[in-house]
């Protein structure tokens, strides 16, 4: 006669296996009434309990990114230090696995994730939607930090990166630019495709006509590329819109170089508020983004997920700030 197993328990409750497992270890993320139907319809079936009927004051939580957000430090390694301090303010421990190109590629999770060992996962950064579709399968709490996914049934907490962005080029139309330009390697993030469907949203609205000579979306994050291209130009925008700091850091390089005074011949707005705004000479106009904050609501939207399963998921868009500084002149 076959075993019974969680899959068994799950199926005849109507709830996942990843509840069955949570019940049955005694780790946090189910209620204590469902905790009690679990154990009672394992014993029914003769199930083996080899765990401890006693909820764990310590719980395990796991982060994944790509191997290249791990290395980035004014963003992402920020919001990733904030989750782990939350984390460990509600007794947790923090789980990190950076996912190289082969295993993406390969659909290769990483072990505690294949083993089942943590109680929550916080993928920061987009990956590929089949790499988290076979994640979601596990059934396993999820919450996507900066990304989401249209096909993906998943938690997601998100910059309002389109909002932000038209609110930045309306900031630079309204202090008097006629023209404005963008830089952005745009297919790099769904975040940096937002931004420029802000961007071209405000440029729309005020009636100005979209220069695509004065877009540069396909650029990378290189001074010498910039400013070659910079160079092929026959006439300069009054703004720049940058889809992140570190362009617009990068273009105040270009342009004093080239012997354009910022902000009176080229005003310039980033986004982020990271240190290369503030290192920048003149200091970057920016969006603002309140990482701790970020990093606080991606954990409680967490923890909510694994206590409260339930079938409605949420994509939560956080509000982003002006900060002026001296990359863009006031009207007098």
């Amino acid at each position: 006669m076959k075993k019974p197993s969680m899959q068994d328990i799950a199926g005849n409750l109507g709830i996942s296996k990843n509840a069955v497992s949570l019940a049955l270890s005694g780790r946090p993320g189910v209620s204590a009434e469902l905790r009690e139907r679990v154990f009672a319809e394992a014993k029914r079936l003769g199930y083996h309990i080899h765990k401890k009927n006693q909820p764990s004051d310590s719980h395990f939580i796991g982060l994944i990114a790509r191997e290249e957000v791990f290395s980035e430090h004014e963003f992402f390694g920020v919001i990733n230090l904030h989750i782990e301090k939350e984390i460990k303010s509600r007794g947790g421990n923090l789980l990190l696995h950076a996912v190289d190109k082969d295993s993406e590629r390969e659909l290769l999770l990483p072990s505690f994730l294949q083993n089942q060992k943590v109680d929550g996962l916080i993928v920061l950064s987009h990956l590929r939607t089949e790499y988290l579709k076979k994640i979601l399968a596990l059934e396993i709490p999820v919450v996507l930090v900066d990304h989401h996914d249209p096909e993906l049934e998943v938690d997601s907490v998100l910059t309002d990166n389109r909002t932000g962005s038209y609110l930045a080029t309306k900031h630079l139309i309204q202090e008097g630019a006629r023209s404005v330009g963008f830089i952005g390697r745009v297919e790099k993030s769904p975040s940096y495709k937002e931004r420029f469907e802000g961007y071209t949203e405000a440029l729309k609205e005020a009636g100005i006509s979209i220069e695509t000579s004065c877009i540069i979306s396909d650029q990378d994050e290189i001074v010498e590329e910039l400013a070659e291209y910079i160079r092929t130009l026959s006439t300069l925008p009054d703004a720049w819109f940058c889809v992140n700091d570190h362009y617009g850091f990068l273009l105040t390089q270009v342009l004093s170089g080239m012997g354009y005074a910022i902000p009176e011949q080229a005003a310039i707005c980033g986004f982020d508020d990271s240190l290369y705004a503030t290192i920048a000479a003149p200091r970057l106009t920016t969006m603002s983004i309140d990482k701790q904050y970020f990093a606080k609501r991606s954990v409680i939207q967490l923890y909510t997920r694994m206590q409260q399963p339930t079938p409605v998921f949420e994509k939560i868009l956080l509000k982003t700030e002006l900060i002026e500084r001296e990359t863009v002149r006031k009207k007098s």
